[in-house]
C-alpha cells in the first residue's frame, strides 16, 4: 500500500535547554527572594552554603599542584620561559586597566559628611606581613597543610622545571596525570550540587545582610560591583576577542557556570578546575588549524593555576576602598598619594586584601576602624570582585595560550569598538552615581544623633540629679563618709561632670536621661550598694574635689587621668581602663599631627587647648614642650572653639575616647592619636583620707573587671557597639509587609 498520500511527519517539538547554567542563575535568583522573603529566619542557610563550599575546595589545592607540575614538567624550557614572558604581559595590561579606575573611582563620590566612634585600633601597631612563609616553601607539606597558595604554587612549578630535564619523567607525570583527572571527575560530581549551594548562600546573602549598613555605603557597593561587571562582562571578554578568534557569544556561553558559581560562592579559587575546562573547551571547539588538543590544553592548565597566585584584578580595585575611606570620613586620600598606594598596595595584595586593607589605612594615615567598613562591603562587593576574578584568569587563559601557540589574530576595528563603548560605559556609571547620590539619593549625616540616642548597657538604678551648687549640697562640717555610714544614709552621693560624650551626658530624647560610660559604672557601684543614686553636677575637678573632701558626694566618676599631683586633691582609686592621649584637629589637617616629634620639626608656632588642671598641663609640656598652651575652663569653652573652627588654636588635647565622640558631635574634625601612643590610665576619685571605701571600690572594680563588665561597657559606650545592640530585626517582606 502505497504512503504517498500520507501527511509528513512532523519535526519534533524543540525542548528548552535547562542545564546545569541555567540551573545556578535560576538558583541566584530564587535564593535573592527567599532571603528577602524571610528575612533572618533562613539564616540556618548559611551551613549548608558553607559545607558546598567546603566540598568543591576539596580537590582544588591538590587539583593547582598537579596541573602545574604536569603542564610544566611537559614543557621545554624555552616554552616556560615564553609562558612566563607572554602572561606576564596580559596580567600587566589588566592591572594598568584596574589601576586607571581606581583613580577614577572618586569623580563619582558626592560630597556627604561623617565621623567615627574611637577605635582601638588607632592605637596598635600594624602586624608586619610574612612575605617568606608566605611565598618560600621551606616546608612543603607544611604549606599544604595550611593552604599557602603561593608558596605551593612556587613549590610545583619549581618541581615542574625539574622534571623538564630528566629523561624518565613521563614515569612521574603519567601517574600524575591520571591522578588530575580524578580530581576533575570529583570536582564535576561535586559542581552537581551547584543550584542547592548557590541557593543557600544567596538567600543568607540577602536574608541577614545589614539594610542599614548597606544605606550608608551604597555608594562604594554601586560603583565597585557595576565596574567589576563592566570589566567582567565586557572588557575583558572584549580583550579576548581582540586578540583570538573566539567570539564574545562563547565565551560567556561556556563561561556562565563558573562565573555564576564564583559570584555565588564569592570565592574564585574553587572554580579553578571548572575555568580551566571551560577554556579547554572554548579552544577545542574552535577547530583552529596546525593546533594540537593536547599543546592547547597544557597551557592552559599551566596558565591558569601560575597567574593566580599573583594579585588579582579584583584585589587591585579593592585599593579604591582606601579612596572611599577618606571620602567616607571626610579626609580624602591626595593624588599626591596615589604613586605610594599603588606600589606598597599591589605587592602587599600578594598577602590578601583581609591583610593588606590594615596595612594600607595605617600607610595612608586613614583610621584602622574603617577595615570594619571593609569587612561589612566586602560580603557584598567580594562576589562581583570573584566574578572578575574569573573572567580575568579566563583572559590569561585563553589570550595566553594563543600567544604560546602562536595563533593570536588582532583585530584593530575590534579594539577600537571595545575601547570606545568601553569608556562610555564607565563614564556613565561614574558621573551617573555622582549625580544620582547628590541629587536624589542623599544619606544625611544621623552620628550625631545616634550618639545623643545611646541608652543603658544594664539597668539603672533609680537616681535624681542636683545642679544647686549653692543649695546646700556642700556640707563642710561633715566628714566623707565610709561604705557603711552611706548604706545607713539610704543613698549613694556620685559627683560628674556632664555633657563629657560619651563618658556622661544627656540623651537629646529626654534631658533628664544621664547616661555614658562612667554613668553606667555609678549605677553599678549603687546595685552593689542596694541604693538609689543621687548625682551632683561639678564643673571641674576642682570642684569635684572640694565636694568629696566635704561629704557633698561619696564618689567622682568622671575619666579621670592618673598623676601624682592629684593625689593632693583626692584618692585615686585602681584602674578603670587604659586611654591614650589624642588631638581634636580639622580635619583636612589630619595628617599633620600623626607623630610628636615630626609636629615639632614642623610647626614653628604650635597652640594647643587642653583642660586647665596640673597633670595635663604637664604631660602636654613633656610632650610638647614649644607648644603654647591654652587652658581650657569649662565644657562650654571647648565648645565656643570647635564652633568657632578652632580659630584661636591649632588643636585641643583630650582622650582619646572623649575626643573620638566630640568629632561625632562635630564632624569637621576629627581625632588623632599621634605616634608614640601616649597612655594614660583612667580612674575614679574619693575623698583624700577616706580609705575604706577606697578599698571597697577597688574592690569592686577588681570584680567588674576579672567578670569582663568593664569591656562590655567600654564596648558599649566608647566604641559604638550601642548602636549594634538591641537592633530590630533584619527587613522582610513576611515580617514588614504582610505583617506575618
Amino acid at each position: 500500500m502505497s504512503n504517498s498520500n500520507m501527511p509528513p511527519t512532523p519535526p519534533p517539538s524543540a525542548t528548552l535547554r535547562f542545564g546545569l547554567p541555567e540551573q545556578v542563575l535560576l538558583s541566584v535568583f530564587l535564593g535573592i527572594i527567599t532571603g528577602l522573603f524571610f528575612g533572618e529566619q533562613v539564616g540556618w542557610l548559611k551551613i549548608v552554603g558553607e559545607v558546598f563550599i567546603q566540598l568543591l575546595q576539596i580537590t582544588v589545592i591538590p587539583y593547582i599542584s598537579l596541573a602545574l607540575i604536569t603542564g610544566i614538567g611537559s614543557l621545554h624550557y624555552e616554552e616556560v620561559k615564553s609562558l612566563a614572558i607572554k602572561g606576564g604581559s596580559i596580567l600587566l595590561v589588566i592591572w594598568a586597566i584596574a589601576v586607571s579606575l581606581v583613580i577614577l573611582i572618586p569623580i563619582a563620590f558626592p560630597s556627604w559628611i561623617t565621623s567615627s566612634f574611637f577605635s582601638t585600633s588607632q592605637i596598635t601597631e600594624p602586624v608586619p606581613f610574612d612575605f617568606q612563609r608566605l611565598f618560600i616553601p621551606s616546608n612543603p607539606f607544611s604549606s599544604y597543610a595550611e593552604g599557602a597558595v603561593p608558596a605551593i604554587v612556587i613549590f610545583s612549578i619549581l618541581l615542574g622545571i625539574a622534571l623538564i630535564g630528566l629523561s624518565q619523567k613521563i614515569k612521574v607525570l603519567e601517574p600524575l596525570t591520571l591522578i588530575q583527572q580524578a580530581t576533575m571527575k570529583i570536582t564535576s560530581i561535586i559542581s552537581k550540587l551547584s543550584p542547592i549551594g548557590v541557593f543557600a548562600l544567596m538567600a543568607d546573602m540577602a536574608g541577614t545582610t545589614d539594610v542599614a549598613d548597606f544605606a550608608r555605603l551604597q555608594v562604594y557597593v554601586v560603583i565597585y560591583s557595576a565596574i567589576c561587571l563592566i570589566l567582567a562582562l565586557f572588557v575583558l571578554p572584549g580583550l579576548i576577542t581582540v586578540f583570538t578568534p573566539f567570539r564574545y557569544r562563547r565565551i560567556i556561553s561556556e563561561l556562565r557556570t563558573p562565573l555564576i558559581t564564583a559570584f555565588a560562592t564569592g570565592s574564585s579559587l574553587i572554580v579553578l578546575p571548572q575555568l580551566i575546562e571551560q577554556c579547554k573547551k572554548i579552544i577545542n571547539a574552535a577547530e583552529l588549524p596546525s593546533v594540537s588538543p593536547d599543546d592547547a590544553d597544557s597551557s592552559v592548565e599551566v596558565l591558569i593555576p601560575t597567574f593566580y597566585t599573583f594579585p588579582s584584578v579584583m584585589g587591585v580595585l579593592s585599593l579604591s576602598f582606601l579612596l572611599f575611606g577618606g571620602w567616607y570620613i571626610g579626609s580624602e586620600v591626595s593624588a599626591s598619594s596615589y604613586p605610594l598606594l599603588f606600589a606598597a598596595g599591589i605587592p602587599a595584595l600578594f598577602a590578601g586584601t583581609i591583610k593588606t586593607i590594615p596595612f594600607l589605612l595605617d600607610l595612608m594615615h586613614l583610621p584602622a576602624d574603617l577595615f570594619q567598613v571593609f569587612v561589612s562591603v566586602d560580603v557584598i562587593t567580594s562576589r562581583f570582585g570573584t566574578l572578575l576574578s574569573a573572567m580575568q584568569y579566563a583572559t590569561i587563559g585563553l589570550i595566553g595560550t594563543m600567544l604560546l601557540l602562536r595563533r593570536t589574530y588582532f583585530n584593530w576595528r575590534q579594539l577600537v569598538q571595545v575601547t570606545v563603548i568601553s569608556i562610555l560605559l564607565i563614564t556613565a556609571i561614574l558621573l551617573g552615581v555622582r549625580w544620582l547620590y547628590s541629587t536624589f539619593i542623599v544619606v544625611h549625616y544621623t552620628k550625631d544623633k545616634a550618639l545623643q540616642s545611646m541608652q543603658f548597657w544594664g539597668t539603672p538604678q533609680p537616681f535624681t540629679i542636683r545642679y544647686d551648687h549653692d543649695g546646700g549640697v556642700t556640707e563642710t562640717d561633715a566628714k566623707p563618709a565610709n561604705s557603711e555610714q552611706i548604706v545607713e544614709r539610704g543613698v549613694l552621693r556620685v559627683c560628674f561632670q556632664p555633657d563629657e560624650y560619651p563618658s556622661s551626658f544627656f540623651t537629646n530624647e529626654n534631658r533628664s536621661q544621664l547616661v555614658g560610660f562612667d554613668i553606667e559604672m555609678a549605677h553599678r557601684l549603687a546595685k552593689k550598694f542596694g541604693l538609689p543614686l543621687e548625682f551632683i553636677a561639678t564643673e571641674s575637678e576642682q570642684e569635684a574635689a572640694q565636694f568629696l573632701n566635704n561629704s557633698a558626694c561619696d564618689v567622682y566618676t568622671r575619666s579621670v587621668s592618673v598623676s601624682w599631683q592629684k593625689t593632693n586633691q583626692f584618692s585615686l582609686t585602681s584602674t578603670v581602663y587604659v586611654s591614650s592621649l589624642g588631638l581634636i584637629v580639622r580635619d583636612h589637617n589630619r595628617n599633620d599631627y600623626l607623630n610628636w616629634q615630626e609636629i615639632l620639626l614642623k610647626k614653628e608656632s604650635f597652640t594647643v587647648a587642653v583642660e586647665n588642671n596640673i597633670s595635663n598641663l604637664s604631660k602636654l609640656s613633656m610632650a610638647l614642650p614649644k607648644a603654647t598652651i591654652v587652658p581650657i575652663q569649662n565644657r562650654e569653652e571647648q565648645v565656643r572653639m570647635l564652633e568657632n573652627n578652632l580659630d584661636s588654636v591649632d588643636a585641643i588635647l583630650d582622650l582619646a575616647e572623649e575626643g573620638a565622640a566630640v568629632t561625632l558631635l562635630y564632624p569637621a574634625f576629627t581625632l588623632v592619636v599621634p605616634k608614640p601612643v601616649i597612655r594614660e590610665p583612667v580612674v575614679y576619685a574619693v575623698a583624700r583620707d577616706n580609705k575604706q571605701l577606697l578599698l571597697a571600690i577597688n574592690a569592686w572594680l577588681l570584680n567588674e573587671k576579672s567578670y569582663g563588665v568593664v569591656d562590655a561597657l567600654y564596648n558599649h559606650w566608647m566604641l559604638g557597639d550601642a548602636m549594634k545592640r538591641d537592633k530590630l530585626p533584619r527587613w522582610s517582606i513576611l515580617r514588614d509587609v504582610l505583617k506575618w
